[in-house]
């Protein structure tokens, strides 16, 4: 595969609105967090962030059952650290990286070569509504927290099908709607977390209609494990912490900061509230 340059999106563009709320200060993240952006997988006693969010790329891996015959493409995978973590603990033949911010895609290639992995990993630049590879080129698609961005999640999931090859595997970690707001108070923090996080309209739904759309877009043996509790506190608690709020402030600035520390409050209060929902969903290309 040839690694994408640098796309243009319109200013309008959804594309541009994601690329803003992730690529600001992205240039100073280096070794924070040791480049992970997820929300982890806080079981088995586990306290610290790097190992929580190891874990969690661990359970998709093996959730897609990845190993040496896999080709993989990993759509918003960040700034590249949870693949070098899957090339070095699955051994995939390779794995293809898609991000819509192009300076995770920088970082994901300097952490390839960094690790001498860039003949197996690689890093384009693009959006996941428009994957840029041919048809059935994968044998596994991955997605961590990248779906409840995409406009929309049913038009990946049929680009999804579309680059995997029969029988091919998809897993996502995203975001759902438990269930509709039922007050003035619900409705403002089901809409703050939905706005300040871009998330399209389209994408808010519960579990039901996500397996319909996932059998719609052409995947059977859907399964939509619900992980809330194992993910979306320990992941707050961690960002609440003042040594971590003054890293994100050095990192990002103080404006963009205080909006990080906005959306991590909005999502945890739709946890707690039992509007918002984590989940872990599977499926397989018909």
């Amino acid at each position: 595969m040839i690694e994408t340059d640098r796309q243009s999106w319109g200013a309008d563009a959804h594309e541009r609105k994601v690329e803003n709320l992730y690529g600001g200060g992205i240039e100073n993240y280096l070794g924070h967090h040791d480049g992970y952006l997820n929300f982890g997988l806080w079981e088995d006693g586990i306290t610290d962030y790097v190992k929580a969010a190891e874990n969690l790329v661990q359970r998709m891996g093996t959730l897609l059952g990845l190993d040496h015959g896999s080709k993989l493409l990993d759509v918003a995978p960040g700034m590249g650290t949870q693949d070098i973590y899957l090339s070095r603990n699955f051994s995939p033949l390779s794995i293809d990286g898609l991000d819509v911010t192009w300076g995770h895609v920088e970082h994901g290639r300097r952490r390839a070569r960094e690790a001498h992995l860039e003949d197996r990993v690689r890093f384009s630049h693009g959006t996941a509504t428009e994957i840029p590879f041919p048809d059935q080129t994968f044998t596994h698609v991955l997605s961590i927290e990248g779906p409840e961005h995409f406009d929309t999640r049913e038009k990946f999931l049929q680009e999804a099908r579309r680059v995997l090859q029969p029988g091919g595997v998809i897993a996502m970690a995203d975001f759902i709607m438990k269930r509709r707001p039922r007050n003035l108070v619900e409705k403002i923090v089901a809409e703050a977390a939905r706005s300040l996080w871009k998330v399209p309209r389209a994408n808010v739904y519960p579990a039901d209609v996500y397996a319909e759309k996932m059998h719609g877009a052409g995947f059977e043996n859907v399964t939509i494990e619900e992980l809330g509790a194992l993910v979306i506190p320990g992941y707050y608690f961690e960002q609440m912490k003042p040594e971590t709020i003054k890293a994100i402030t050095r990192i990002r600035g103080v404006m963009l900061a205080r909006l990080s520390l906005l959306l991590d409050v909005a999502v945890y209060r739709g946890f707690t509230m039992g509007l918002l929902e984590y989940v872990l969903v599977r499926g397989e290309r018909s």
